[in-house]
């Protein structure tokens, strides 16, 4: 079954109703999520995520239906851990999973090789896209920081990196596509490690209690010391609050400058629709 899953052509039923709808679904999110102050109603990611599942019941395939399924189940899995470790959003990991259900392989018209997750593709450019934001968006906050201290050993990261893209560009699959998308990030990576404690300190507020929100995440380079003691995890939900008012504390460090991802995600999802064959472009 797995064999057929990813090699067989496969075309998902409703195809355009269920472009539509995971189009439609994420920008609603993003909206709120930019204007809303990153807090993306409830009700709203339970609605995507129930109408991402009513569509595989009204366009019913099996094997659309058990890929994705599946695949939103690892995904899932793998994601819950994550936000538990504050490493993603819980309206993040909704909009995904939502996204990996409407569209769990990529649009018939781009005849891809095989069926590889549309997800895929789109966290993918959603990555690049990110990583290019990122070095404008922090660059300008160490610019205008009195206090950022470069910890310039990592540039010598940037010695094996000419060497990768050397080999690279010399390989008979080379792919321009690829070696932009591999530097993006390799390159992203050097800036946030020489400028990493500027970066972070410019994503933390000190905050009182009083003003936490439901998946607010606690700064642990500030907070890791009281986090061990109350044994409590990065995220704050009601248990988590209801821990630190016991203790008495009136504030707490967390991370309140991140830039939203929803966007990004949206961006990865349309190229993924318009473009996602080009990720094995080389193969071509």
């Amino acid at each position: 079954m797995l064999e057929q899953l990813l090699f067989e052509p496969l075309r998902m039923p409703g195809e355009n109703i269920r472009i539509f709808l995971a189009l439609a679904g994420t920008i609603a999110t993003v909206y709120y999520d930019v204007f809303n102050k990153r807090n993306v109603p409830n009700m709203l990611l339970y609605a995507f995520l129930g109408i991402a599942i009513l569509a595989n019941i009204v366009f019913y395939d099996p094997l659309i239906f058990a890929y994705a399924a599946g695949l939103a189940a690892i995904v899932f899995l793998l994601g819950f851990f994550l936000y538990k470790m504050g490493q993603i959003g819980g309206a993040d990991l909704f909009v995904i999973c939502s996204i990996i259900l409407l569209l769990p392989i990529h649009p018939s018209n781009l005849e891809t090789l095989f069926n590889y997750p549309l997800i895929f593709s789109t966290l993918l450019y959603s990555g690049v896209v990110f990583s290019i934001f990122s070095i404008f968006y922090f660059g300008g906050k160490v610019l205008k920081s009195k206090e950022a201290k470069p910890n310039l050993l990592y540039l010598l990261l940037l010695i094996p990196y000419i060497g990768f893209a050397y080999i690279f560009m010399s390989a008979p699959f080379f792919s321009p596509v690829y070696l932009a998308i591999a530097s993006i990030f390799l390159l992203s990576a050097i800036f946030f490690l020489v400028y990493r404690d500027a970066i972070i300190s410019s994503t933390m507020e000190k905050i009182p209690l009083s003003k936490i929100t439901d998946e607010d995440v606690l700064a642990k380079e500030k907070m890791q010391p009281l986090m061990q003691k109350l044994k409590i995890g990065p995220v704050i939900g009601e248990k988590e609050l209801a821990i630190l008012k016991k203790a008495k504390v009136k504030e707490v460090w967390i991370y309140a400058h991140l830039p939203p991802f929803l966007p990004f995600l949206l961006i990865g999802l349309i190229a993924s629709i318009l473009y996602g064959n080009w990720i094995l472009l080389v193969f071509y």
